[in-house]
């Protein structure tokens, strides 16, 4: 946990000192390659076994998914058009993919965990840096509060995560499934192809708006806001360098708040403006696929109600950089 008090740590030599911003790095870039960094060579080398396994799974099926698409080109294109997408191993291939992208989330989680707890272990000063946090974070929720001092909270968030994409597999089955059948039907005709769009359109709009979706949406924001929120309070001056005007914080401002709503005004040490922008970004994210939900709204109707979340998010944008103006700083530089 993030602390402000201070404390003597033992400054080891350079050979020794384990980086958790290289073992993230190195996690992503090659599952397993961040732990066997961070000095757990096992823990790495099963993560790295796994991986390749999913990763020749998954080129195995992209491969006979390809020689399946060249013989229907070339010998059955006007004679089996109904099995065109059912025929081939799509499910084989989701499952591959998703146990390679989960193996890919937990190399970065379990480097960073490696990491922390070595230089925990060896008395070694907390590496405490918000952008790193939050890239962390949007690429790994949970990575971050693991980074930052909360092991069991990033634990919890990275499962919420895994637990939300899962959600996402029946969108996406029922996605496949409706254009599955309008082509087994043959309702499909090369005569009015705008019908496959909308019917793609629309669907892709139930996506968005899904029980998964949402959720892993909503998790990554909050991984995002809680990272930067205990991070610029436990690890920054009290000084807030975020309130005074300058190019190079306007442009840092109003990326954090493009990741993640209210993330400028976290930045800003302004805790409840913050929060109270991501809190109105998600609930607005939430109304809109509950009213899908409940049949209330069609998908096209929601997507003409997504400018409700867009609104609140550039609204928070925009007013980080207005305060940042308006603050002390600001009015010194105006005169």
């Amino acid at each position: 946990m993030s602390s402000n008090t201070p404390k003597n740590w033992k400054r080891p030599d350079n050979n020794n000192m384990v980086s958790v911003h290289r073992a993230f790095i190195y996690g992503a870039s090659a599952p397993g390659f961040g732990e066997i960094y961070a000095g757990s060579r096992i823990r790495g080398f099963i993560t790295a076994g796994v991986f390749i396994i999913f990763l020749v799974w998954f080129n195995w099926i992209v491969i006979e998914i390809m020689v399946q698409m060249m013989d229907l080109l070339f010998g059955r294109l006007y004679q089996n058009r109904g099995s065109v997408l059912s025929d081939l191993p799509i499910f084989s291939l989701g499952i591959s993919f998703l146990g390679m992208y989960y193996v890919w989330l937990w190399a970065m989680i379990s480097s960073v965990d490696v990491a922390v707890t070595h230089r925990s272990r060896s008395e070694t000063s907390p590496q405490k840096s918000v952008p790193w946090g939050v890239a962390m974070s949007w690429f790994c929720p949970g990575a971050g509060q693991i980074y930052s001092g909360y092991r069991p909270l990033g634990y919890i968030l990275f499962a919420g995560n895994i637990l939300g994409i899962l959600f996402i597999i029946p969108a996406y089955t029922q996605l496949f499934t409706s254009i599955s059948l309008l082509v087994k039907n043959q309702q499909l005709s090369a005569s009015n192809p705008y019908t496959l769009i909308n019917i793609i359109r629309e669907h892709l709009i139930i996506l968005d708006y899904s029980f998964g979706n949402l959720a892993q949406r909503a998790v990554r924001y909050f991984a995002i806001a809680f990272a930067v929120s205990d991070l610029i309070h436990g690890t920054i001056d009290s000084e807030n360098k975020w309130t005074k005007p300058s190019a190079a914080y306007g442009i840092g401002l109003f990326a954090a708040g493009w990741l993640c709503p209210g993330s400028g005004q976290l930045l800003q040490k302004r805790d409840k403006a913050g929060w109270y922008f991501f809190a109105g970004y998600v609930s607005s994210m939430v109304l809109i696929g509950l009213l899908i939900k409940a049949g209330f709204i069609s998908a096209i109707k929601a997507n003409t109600l997504s400018w409700i979340p867009v609104l609140i998010q550039w609204g928070g944008m925009i007013e980080a950089l207005y305060y940042m103006i308006q603050s002390k700083g600001g009015k010194d530089v105006t005169g």
